[in-house]
């Protein structure tokens, strides 16, 4: 379902990517390069080889063989160097044109090393979004250390990410903070020898350290935190491809919202040794390992919501060899003791009662005309014990998670007294994610009526088993009444799916749907959409897995 939304979410950004394109490695194309200069212009003196800079432009005449540069206490802003776009009288570095500016490259440089005065003192930073930060090419025995590094931090998306190592060798990472606006902390492409240490990386739109083509890499005590936090989940923590010789080990891996925490393709020689994984959120499967699979020693998952821990075909193995399970796994993580059984009831009047009553064994009461998210106290704040808001592109969507047996439910039944709405025309009304045991009955939930189109549907089902949606009226502005991914055992019944400007109900990879005596009325497409489902009966007919209708 992420997919059908982003079609509507990024077609005018996507079309605006027609005069650039970007590989599967977050590359962007070239349109030009500003050649550098046959000689370095010497603005900086040296003393024993180091160099002292305080700004851009003494920092890019600084760059070559064989020397130490120190950064000064500041910003070092590309976007404002004095040779932005132009020539650098450098030969060791140059300009290179992305879709919206410039991003510097460095090149054929051996044994440099650049030190800041610590990563809160000295920032290294890029306006252009597709630009990375800072890219290394061909260089060799390069050391970077005590800064930090990202793009500005005005609102926007970002293409580009913040270091990015292209066939180099013997490059040393070290107490750094890298942040996003960006996709990537890390990328490394056909490299050997590259070693990530005691370094931050944060709030990265994709990934934190993307490895490609290399041989011998080492991400050693790292933090790697608040990945996918903006409008849509990161891919994967690490992305590894068509290398050999990976070591995590003392990384604490926390608050990340990601598909996958690791994924490796054709990849062998992969250790992850005594991480912590505390508090992130996996929507599709914790490892993704295809071909070799990933060595697991001494690591720990706190608080994690994790619907699964390896795709299919896909495992690891302990240190001997023997292969890790779904089951072993499970064992994992310290099992917080939720059993079905009687249920606290909790009557409430407003949103910030509703919030407040989200958890497990609960039955939610709504005596109220109407709950509104957007007014609620924290709406759009820190996430809590079972629920967060997911940021969208014009407000947060509710999404209530790792809950097992929650009833939310009207007081008398009558879904006419009683909406639960949503403002933001980009985020669902109600997500459910990583839950088991989910009633939902005699209320109506929709967008506010206020004219507009909408993105976001109105309630949306991840990785969650034993849902019932009975007697609810839901209406648009929502582009879906129900969607589904990745769930099991689904009911839908006497309910009144109208107004909604894609259709009504949509299931991807759904096992066990059955849907009785629901009507559908002025939808914008099909009734019935499902893709890759079994186990479907609808007012008593069994239906194709692959199946998109007008009923």
């Amino acid at each position: 379902m992420k997919r059908i939304l982003l079609i509507f979410l990024t077609l005018a950004f996507t079309l605006s990517l027609s005069a650039c394109s970007e590989n599967t490695a977050g590359e962007t194309t070239v349109i030009a390069t500003v050649e550098p200069a046959a000689a370095p212009a010497q603005t900086v003196a040296a003393r024993d080889g180091v160099y002292t800079v305080t700004n851009t432009k003494e920092l890019i005449a600084a760059i070559g063989p064989d020397r130490e540069i120190r950064l000064a206490e500041g910003t070092y802003d590309f976007s404002s160097a004095d040779s932005y776009a132009q020539p650098t009288e450098n030969p060791y570095c140059f300009w290179q044109e992305t879709y919206d500016g410039f991003e510097l490259v460095v090149q054929d440089v051996k044994n440099l090393t650049i030190t800041g005065a610590g990563k809160n003192h000295v920032v290294l930073s890029a306006v252009p979004r597709y630009a990375q930060v800072l890219r290394l090419q061909n260089c060799e025995n390069v050391s970077l250390t005590g800064f930090t590094a990202g793009h500005t931090k005005e609102p926007g998306y970002c293409v580009g990410g913040v270091l990015y190592l292209d066939g180099c060798a013997d490059i040393s990472i070290r107490d750094l903070g890298l942040y996003g606006c960006g996709v990537t902390g890390v990328y490394a492409q056909g490299c050997t020898n590259v070693s990530v240490a005691n370094s931050d990386i944060y709030e990265c739109s994709y990934n934190g350290v993307q490895v490609v083509n290399c041989l011998g890499v080492n991400v050693t005590n790292c933090r790697i935190y608040d990945l996918g936090k903006g409008e849509w989940e990161a891919g994967e923590v690490f992305s590894l491809d068509s290398s050999s010789d990976i070591t995590i080990s003392g990384c604490e891996i926390s608050d990340n919202l990601t598909c996958t925490l690791v994924r490796s393709t054709g990849t062998d020689l992969v250790t992850l040794k005594n991480n912590v994984f505390r508090g992130n959120e996996v929507k599709s499967s914790a490892f993704g390992t295809f071909g070799s699979f990933v060595t697991l020693d001494g690591n720990t998952f706190e608080d994690c919501l994790i619907y699964r821990w390896f795709e299919d075909g896909c495992g690891a193995v302990d240190p001997e060899g023997n292969l890790i399970t779904e089951d072993v796994m499970n064992g994992l993580i310290p099992a917080e003791t939720v059993p079905d059984g009687p249920k606290t009831s909790v009557t409430v009047t407003n949103a910030d009662e509703f919030l407040e009553a989200i958890a497990p064994n609960t039955e939610i009461v709504i005596d109220a005309e109407v709950i509104d998210f957007s007014t609620a106290a924290e709406y759009g704040g820190g996430p809590k014990k079972y629920y967060r808001w997911e940021d969208r592109f014009d407000g947060p969507g509710l999404v209530i998670t790792g809950v097992n047996n929650l009833t939310i439910r009207s007081k008398d039944g009558k879904t006419g007294n009683h909406t639960i709405n949503a403002v933001p025309r980009y985020a669902n009304v109600l997500t459910f994610s990583g839950c088991k045991g989910i009633v939902l009955s005699g209320f109506t939930a929709g967008h506010t009526e206020e004219p507009g189109e909408c993105m976001g549907g109105v309630l949306c089902f991840q990785n969650s088993e034993g849902i019932s949606v009975d007697n609810c009226g839901l209406f648009g502005c929502g582009i879906l009444g129900v969607q589904a991914e990745n769930c099991t055992d689904i009911t839908l019944r006497k309910c009144d799916i109208y107004e909604c400007s894609y259709g009504g109900v949509q299931m991807v990879n759904v096992t066990g749907v059955t849907i009785e005596k629901c009507t559908f009325r002025d939808l914008g497409g099909n009734n019935l959409m499902f893709d890759g489902c079994s186990d479907v009966v609808a007012d008593g007919e069994p239906l194709n897995g692959q199946y998109y209708n007008g009923r």
